[in-house]
């Protein structure tokens, strides 16, 4: 049941990901960005559905209490971004045009997977603490 949680969670951000990406890229490139979506919407559209489930449902590895938390955070995140990478180079999301504005992208996207991965393991810290605390007042009246 966890699995197929962690499937649509990925669906949905993947799609939702999409979205975003593609209104930024509306706003900042008009209507020939939309062009060059149009030419291969449906590879774009499963790309971004299969990076999102990427990195989803590969948050399960956080579940595998054997291994210490930056085992499972190197996993999750090697994981995540191979597949990005894979994709993207095979969409073309990633210009290969010069080998400085590459590396550039490559450092830019790894440092947006950061970003996210570290929002999210705020919002699970947060919620952890809460359902402690709801734990422990649990216990309390108990006794």
């Amino acid at each position: 049941m966890h699995m197929m949680k962690y499937l649509l969670f990925g669906i949905s951000w993947g799609c939702t990901a999409f979205v975003c990406m593609n209104v930024i890229g509306y706003v900042i490139g008009g209507e020939t960005f939309l062009q060059v979506l149009a030419e291969n919407f449906l590879g774009h559209v499963f790309g971004s559905i299969l990076v999102g489930i990427s990195c989803a449902t590969t948050s399960i590895v956080y579940s595998i209490e054997r291994l210490t938390f930056l085992q499972q955070t190197f996993i999750h995140f090697s994981v995540g971004l191979s597949t990005f990478f894979i994709v993207a180079f095979s969409l073309k999301w990633i210009p290969v045009s010069s080998i400085p504005s590459l590396i550039g992208i490559i450092i830019g996207n790894i440092l947006i997977f950061t970003f996210f991965w570290f929002l999210f393991y705020l919002y699970n810290r947060h919620e952890v603490r809460k359902m402690n605390k709801k734990i422990s007042a649990f216990s309390s009246s108990e006794e």
